[in-house]
């Protein structure tokens, strides 16, 4: 793994990671994991889905211990009610919060502090039957705005807005227990991510900033952040060759 300082207040780590070319590293990642890890992962049928669990867990664990200064196997984590992870009892670092995301054959992770992240990468599907999960899952507004661009544009619409959703609800820690069609999100093409309306909560306009992510082509992301605006620093695992 590329070494890259613990995160600081106002500076943003991101770290996108080649699950394909880490194939070979799976074994030795999952020595770090947790008997819990090892159940859950073998509860997944498909055996790539479930190299793919052990190595993202993996490789979270290494980064983590990096900026603790443990053993990746000494590390500790735990869920929120909705599933979120954080530390469990490092409270010496305790304001070192991260989030991932896996689509295709990367890993996404976001590693922040002093404030609360989330992040999602999507593998964007050409098939995808993207009108009923907008109606489904988007506000009024957003699938107003998103049936009103050209034909064309829409796919692309949809996974800027939906990349920029779920990086919300998971850097909150409700995940989609919070209803996704209560909050809007902007996704029109000449306008900046941002949260734009919050029915729910009005207190959480101004208190994230959202921002997309440059990932390869063929795939979508986003990053939620409390607070303002950090700068963000993006590292490639393992680096091109």
């Amino acid at each position: 793994m590329v070494s890259i300082p613990a995160p600081e207040a106002g500076r943003l780590q991101l770290r996108l990671v080649s699950l394909t070319r880490m194939a070979s590293e799976t074994a030795r990642l999952k020595e770090s994991l947790t008997v819990e890890e090892l159940r859950r992962g073998n509860r997944l049928l498909d055996k790539e889905r479930r190299d793919r669990f052990f190595a993202g867990r993996g490789i979270l664990r290494q980064a983590l211990a990096g900026y603790l200064g443990e053993e990746p196997g000494n590390v500790r984590l735990s869920e929120g009610e909705f599933g979120k992870l954080h530390l469990s009892d490092h409270l010496e670092t305790d304001s070192i919060s991260f989030n991932l995301s896996h689509a295709g054959e990367f890993l996404l992770l976001a590693f922040a502090a002093g404030c609360e992240v989330g992040v999602d990468l999507e593998q964007v599907r050409q098939d995808l039957p993207f009108r009923a999960m907008a109606e489904r899952y988007f506000s009024a507004r957003e699938q107003e705005e998103l049936f009103s661009l050209p034909p064309g544009e829409q796919i692309c619409a949809f996974y800027r807005c939906w990349t920029r959703k779920e990086a919300y609800l998971k850097g909150t820690g409700t995940g989609f227990s919070q209803p996704s069609n209560g909050f809007d999100m902007a996704l029109l093409p000449d306008h900046p991510a941002e949260l734009l309306a919050h029915r729910g909560s009005p207190g959480e306009i101004g208190r994230w900033s959202i921002k997309d992510v440059a990932v390869p082509k063929g795939y979508c992301a986003a990053v939620a952040v409390e607070g303002a605006e950090p700068e963000i620093f993006l590292a490639t695992e393992p680096p091109s060759p």
